[in-house]
């Protein structure tokens, strides 16, 4: 089995893309429908990247099976 990567769940607003970014290491992409591990309270917790809209309508992104939503910016994550 392949090491995972691990890094930092990082929104490139340029390119509209998700991103896991580890320094000194290649930049690994997240597209929607990937499934991926975030790191909460030191457990790994499978999810994946969703839209959602909040209470005004705006459109947001969420992490499946978590609380995590809006700016999903230096989350630990691993795939």
């Amino acid at each position: 089995m392949a090491d995972k990567i691990e890094g930092f769940l990082t929104f490139d607003i340029n390119s509209g893309s998700f991103w896991i970014t580890k320094e000194g290491a290649p930049l690994t992409q997240i597209n929607f429908g990937d499934t991926f591990e975030v790191k909460v309270d030191d457990k790994w917790i499978e999810t994946g990247i969703e839209i959602t809209s909040d209470d005004e309508g705006a459109l947001l992104f969420k992490l499946k099976n978590t609380a995590f939503s809006g700016i999903l910016d230096d989350l630990e994550v691993r795939i």
